[in-house]
């Protein structure tokens, strides 16, 4: 059993602080008082609060023992992984060790610490022949990231009962040292007027980052424990995404042409149907999450927060 968490102060650390989720999770619990928010990564910090930053290699157990031990978090929040499907496809090996290995230590060292674990997980563990997956859906990977993934979930889940994984897809903006994420490439070639192709048989349900956040932030005050899906509650193609993105900037949407997705052009096979229904969120929390004209209307009113993260 995890500790009772102070209500009054919450301490969390965020692991994988420069990726495009913990950047904007640091930002969004540092800006709370309730909340003291560490992070720690395995470069130089570029966060603005170097006090409660660490430095150090996941993959160490000494470091990660060390670490959670130092701070004592009441929550951890795991984001490290390697969202380079194609790169986990080339490199099986890094892609264990940055996704499973990870998420071993930490698990190992919050069992041992007697602290809560959100795990980020994906909505990447189906086979794509059916539409809006559940929680008690049988995951079956088509790709290395799928399985790497399911693995950290299996091996979290195992060496901690009262994990929290949590199944989602995300976008927003990311910090200025990252590279575009897939809704910042759209906007960004739809403001060059540079012509991109987006499919139409390519589902899924994406979430704006800072709406994902406040869920979140619901998940870690309650008692909820066991696979959650946080997603959008509309599943929309790619195209679809697009031209509604283009819609909300009031950008010509002339430069984007449609197209059917071969899953097997690429170096790892993509899934049709990435869509995951949100119905036990919503029934546990009382609580609907945003369509997307609701997300891209956040995404739209957040575009200063790029400098800020």
């Amino acid at each position: 059993m995890y500790k009772i968490i102070n209500m009054d102060m919450i301490k969390i650390l965020v692991t994988g602080s420069n990726g495009f989720l913990g950047s904007n999770l640091v930002h969004f619990f540092s800006r709370h008082k309730r909340y003291n928010c560490y992070s720690t990564l395995r470069t130089a910090n570029p966060h603005k609060n170097p006090q409660h930053f660490f430095r150090g290699d996941l993959l160490d157990t000494s470091f990660t023992e060390e670490l959670i031990s130092t701070v004592d978090p009441d929550v951890i929040i795991n984001t490290v992984s390697l969202v380079d499907v194609d790169l986990c496809e080339e490199e099986p090996e890094l892609a264990e060790k940055i996704i499973a290995k990870t998420a071993e230590n930490l698990a190992s060292s919050v069992y041992k610490q007697n602290c809560r674990l959100i795990h980020i997980s994906t909505d990447q563990l189906f086979d794509g022949k059916k539409s809006m997956y559940s929680e008690d859906d049988t995951p079956a990977p088509v790709n290395v990231y799928g399985k790497m993934k399911l693995k950290a979930e299996d091996i979290t889940r195992k060496m901690c009962p009262d994990v929290i994984i949590i199944r989602t897809n995300f976008f927003g903006w990311s910090p200025p040292y990252h590279p575009p994420t897939f809704a910042e490439w759209i906007y960004n070639s739809l403001q060059d007027k540079k012509p991109i192709t987006l499919f139409t048989d390519y589902y899924f349900c994406p979430i704006e980052v800072t709406y994902l956040a406040e869920a979140i932030e619901l998940v870690l005050q309650s008692d909820f424990r066991g696979i959650l899906n946080i997603a959008g509650s509309e599943r929309c193609s790619k195209y679809d995404f697009g031209i509604s993105l283009a819609h909300r900037f009031g950008l010509d949407t002339s430069t984007i042409s449609a197209s059917k997705m071969n899953p097997d052009s690429f170096k790892a096979k993509r899934q049709r149907d990435l869509s995951l229904s949100n119905k036990k969120f919503e029934q546990y929390f009382s609580k609907k999450l945003p369509d997307l004209e609701d997300s891209l209307a956040r995404f739209y009113m957040n575009q200063g927060i790029k400098s800020d993260l």
